[in-house]
């Protein structure tokens, strides 16, 4: 993968991310097309109204018990399988990276993170694959990036395995759903 560029700086004096990747998938003659939203994009649901959700992937910023980085990318509808990735790499752990640990690892911030990024350990779930198109995050908090998922593949070389899980169902009204482990 093409490095990533340096973080192009507004007059604000805050770092334009978006505009980061652009110069980063630029430079790799990739076809991508940013969407911007007025407001940051912290659930599907707020995506939904300018992307089909099912057409969302979201990239997630772990780390193994080794204490390596790793981008797991799975359909946003579903969740991350810890025990497959465990199995399939073979480690004792993996665990979500903060946010510190997010920007450090990947160049992004949380909410952002592109699969382009500065990890090079890349795990893309299967289910991704199943559309020609893929809608990502876009460098910035309020911003989603379309791009082809062969485009995907082909830039990053990931490993392609069933990596992620069905989250619970939603509860029922005026139930509220349990953390713990039953």
């Amino acid at each position: 993968m093409t490095a990533l560029k340096t973080p192009a700086v507004g007059a604000d004096g805050q770092v334009r991310y978006g505009e980061q990747l652009r110069a980063t998938l630029t430079s790799m003659h990739l076809w991508f097309r940013f969407i911007e939203f007025d407001e940051p994009v912290k659930t599907v649901a707020q995506a939904a109204g300018k992307v089909q959700a099912e057409k969302i992937a979201k990239s997630i910023v772990m780390i193994d018990s080794n204490g390596d980085p790793l981008l797991a990318i799975v359909p946003a509808l579903s969740m991350v399988s810890h025990r497959k990735l465990k199995a399939l790499l073979n480690v004792r752990d993996v665990r979500l990276a903060n946010a510190r640990e997010v920007l450090q690892h990947s160049g992004y911030p949380v909410g952002g993170v592109p699969p382009f990024n500065k990890i090079k350990r890349v795990l893309l779930d299967q289910r991704v694959l199943q559309d020609e198109i893929a809608v990502v995050g876009g460098g910035d908090i309020n911003k989603l990036l379309e791009i082809r998922t062969k485009d995907i593949v082909t830039a990053l070389n990931p490993e392609v395995a069933d990596i992620s899980k069905n989250p619970p169902p939603e509860p029922q009204l005026g139930r509220l759903r349990s953390d713990s482990a039953a």
